[in-house]
């Protein structure tokens, strides 16, 4: 594995890792739902950020869109 490959993996594992923390605390410690979908909100902006230094349009439209979502379920809530 190149240099760039190992990071991306680290990168996604530390985020499987966020995404699952979540997941827990809403379910075992009762965090309210608008909490958890604001922090998703925030890891999915890093996660666009990420994308966006690496020039993936694919990933690009995937985390905007999934932002859009997390917003509107966050308001709807």
């Amino acid at each position: 594995m190149n240099n760039y490959e190992e990071t991306n993996n680290k990168k996604n594992i530390i985020l499987g890792i966020i995404y699952a923390v979540i997941v827990l605390s809403v379910y075992a410690f009762n965090l309210p739902l608008w909490i958890a979908l604001s922090i998703l909100t925030l890891v999915v902006i890093f996660e666009l950020i990420s994308s966006i230094k690496e020039h993936n349009k694919a990933k690009i439209v995937i985390n905007i869109i999934t932002i859009c979502l997390l917003i509107l379920g966050a308001i709807f809530l």
